[in-house]
């Protein structure tokens, strides 16, 4: 090392000439220096120079205005130093003002009552043998994450507690020694310690201030490196819990209907990464989405969409609104190559995988995926569909009444159920209110795609001359239903018409009572409807089409679907429904949910008996359900939005149909359909 050469001589000699090379060092912003130091980097850098060429001391002081002595010490002692970044300071080193090297305290601090004197006390403190392992302590309390170290800017108190409390049990408070001979007990020195431990490992720093979410968008990439894709090669698929409460019109035991509140529902959305279009959703009435949720979602977005009957508004559909199968015939199934999801098992679980594999045709991006975007479950790594999330509730939802926002703060102080309870804002007007706001989405100018809109852009980069791999319509219509291979039970054995058990039901039907010669073989079973579980068709393993099975009572009457035989018999284990074979079970489950509900949300399941039936009734005469007339809640009449709110809507991106859903008093409701 230069340093230790010891004469003066053979200190200067071996620093000229080529042995070190100052086009490597790290360069400096000298324009950003104020002009007394910018002034002076300049005299320290031409000395430096002047001094490695090999120019006179006599050259160096009037170039320079200083001796070689100072212009070696400034070489040796700080451009040659190592940065803690690895490199050497280089040109920092000669930067005035900066601090190279750390404070240290040579003998043991004596601060009086104003603190003066106790420069370096705590490195003072960690020097000693029993402060060393006070030290190691004090890391392992910042470093944990049951510190009370909880956010950025949160106070740091049970830290500095801690701290203090072990200095009071060694013995310091006694001695009079530091921290205790300063005001405030040494608390800025202490806090500045705690954040410079925490720098030393910014991963753990992010996760220990800003939690799991922080240290996820840190690692998230920034989008630069995205890859290239063509039209239909991504599609981004979530689940978005609406910002709004619903209630539903039930009759009431006393006459009449009454308003009875529903828990929040999910919206499950597919959208096309390079247009930005939706190709389809589906409104999930269940808690928590599901894997057949997610397949639903999957089918509307290969059928044809055709507008709604709305009830709410004659004009809430703009121009051109709709979907890619509805605008776009050629585009009727058309398949993708990757399906970006999170990592929830609805979206990555077997049942999906396989329908998409064999229908679509395309692989889901799963969060073990050594290049997915989706690997981190990040809202960064999905940005499309998290921003069409953003644009649903802020142009939509969140401005109606009885919305409760993205966090309990936007409530401003509202109760949003007693509110939909007064307006009686019901399920179907939030099912009408979201089909026309993605459809109007769909054909609304979008700022990242030149003021397209995205069916535009999707048809710009999909012309009809262009081939597209589209998906069987036949297998589409069967992609959610269940498949399963069965048993055929009974039999001249044991004196029963031959049967299977299928889906917590017996299924039969008077041909299978005559294949006697299937009895104990296993034959395929299949629900293709996946809103009526009545039927299923049987094949055998040679792919040979047998005939159709009909569900045994309590099952056979009215349609349903198997999530709600599973309700029901969920609660008929709890000893809440008594199902006989003489009964309807879904006439049983309509009553219990109507008769039993009180102040609770309805049943999930009692939700998907109204909109199956809503559906099935005009196919289904042999049902006893006859839709109810409808009426009309005369509660509503004294909230009214206000036009403020409405302009907001228009501007964020709602139609003027939807406009006029918010704008129009709520005493003038249309009215809704009710059971």
């Amino acid at each position: 090392m230069l340093s230790r050469v010891g004469s003066r001589s053979a200190l200067h000699a071996p620093m000229r000439g080529r042995d070190i090379d100052t086009k490597v060092w790290v360069a400096v912003d000298v324009d950003a220096l104020p002009p007394e130091q910018h002034k002076m980097f300049i005299q320290r850098r031409r000395g430096i120079e002047l001094y490695l060429s090999g120019a006179s001391p006599t050259l160096i002081r009037q170039e320079a205005g200083m001796s070689w002595q100072n212009v070696y010490r400034l070489i040796v002692e700080r451009c040659l130093l190592p940065h803690p970044d690895g490199d050497l300071y280089g040109w920092r080193g000669a930067l005035p003002y900066l601090r190279v090297t750390n404070y240290k305290r040579k003998s043991k601090p004596r601060a009086g009552e104003d603190g003066a004197g106790s420069a370096g006390s705590l490195q003072w403190l960690f020097s000693s043998s029993e402060g060393r392992e006070l030290e190691q302590q004090f890391r392992k309390q910042i470093l944990s994450k049951a510190s009370g170290l909880a956010g950025p800017g949160r106070p740091k108190q049970p830290l500095f507690r801690w701290f203090i409390g072990e200095l009071r049990k060694m013995g310091y408070e006694q001695r009079r020694e530091w921290p205790f001979t300063v005001d405030r007990l040494g608390y800025v020195t202490i806090t500045a310690y705690i954040n410079r431990v925490l720098a030393e490992d910014p991963a753990l720093q992010r996760l220990l201030l800003g939690g799991e979410e922080a240290r996820r968008k840190a690692i998230a990439g920034d989008g630069t490196r995205r890859p290239h894709l063509v039209a239909f090669e991504r599609v981004e698929c979530d689940a978005h819990k609406l910002d709004v409460r619903m209630v539903v019109a039930v009759p009431s035991p006393h006459g009449g209907h009454e308003m009875r509140k529903i828990h929040r529902l999910w919206v499950i959305v597919l959208l096309e990464v390079t247009s930005r279009t939706v190709l389809g959703y589906h409104l999930s009435l269940r808690r928590e989405c599901a894997a057949e949720d997610v397949l639903r979602a999957v089918k509307h977005a290969l059928s044809r969409w055709a507008p709604r009957e709305l009830h709410f508004s004659d004009n809430a559909y703009v121009e051109g609104a709709g979907f890619p199968s509805s605008v776009a015939p050629y585009l009727i199934g058309a398949c993708w190559s990757e399906f970006s999801v999170d990592g929830a098992l609805a979206n990555v679980c077997k049942r999906v995988e396989n329908t998409l594999h064999e229908v679509v045709g395309c692989r889901i991006l799963k969060p073990q995926d050594e290049n997915s975007f989706s690997s981190r479950r990040s809202k960064d790594d999905r940005p499309f569909i998290e921003s069409f999330f953003r644009h649903l509730a802020a142009g939509g939802f969140h401005q109606l009444a009885p919305t409760t926002g993205s966090k309990p703060t936007d409530k401003h102080g509202a109760d949003p159920v007693a509110t939909a309870e007064a307006t009686a804002f019901q399920l179907e007007y939030a099912e009408e209110l979201l089909d026309t706001l993605i459809a109007n989405y769909n054909a609304t100018p979008h700022s990242g795609l030149g003021y397209r809109s995205p069916l535009a852009q999707l048809q710009f980069l999909l012309p009809p001359s262009q081939p597209m791999k589209c998906a069987d319509s036949d297998a589409v219509r069967r992609m959610v239903g269940v498949r399963r291979l069965c048993t055929v039970l009974g039999g001249v054995a044991t004196g029963r018409r031959p049967y299977f058990n299928f889906a917590n039901a017996r299924y039969s039907a008077e041909w299978l009572a005559l294949r006697t010669d299937l009895v104990g073989k296993d034959l395929w079973l299949q629900i293709e409807d996946e809103d009526d579980a009545r039927f299923a068709t049987v094949s055998n393993g040679k792919g040979l089409f047998l005939g159709v099975v009909r569900a045994a009572p309590p099952w056979h009457r009215t349609p349903h679907s198997l999530f709600i035989r599973q309700s029901i018999r969920s609660l008929e284990r709890r000893r809440l429904l008594h199902l006989s074979t003489q009964c309807d079970a879904v006439e049983e489950l309509v009553r219990f949910a109507e008769n039993n509900g009180g102040k609770l949300p309805a049943h999930p399941a009692y939700l998907s008996v109204r909109r199956i039936l809503t559906t099935q009734l005009p196919t289904c005469p042999q049902t006893a359900y006859e839709p109810a007339p409808l009426v009309d809640s005369d509660a509503a009449s004294k909230h009214e939005p206000n036009n403020e709110s409405v302009s907001k809507a228009v501007e964020t991106g709602l139609s003027s149909g939807n406009a006029e859903l918010l704008s129009r008093p709520a005493r003038n409701l249309p009215k809704a359909k009710t059971w």
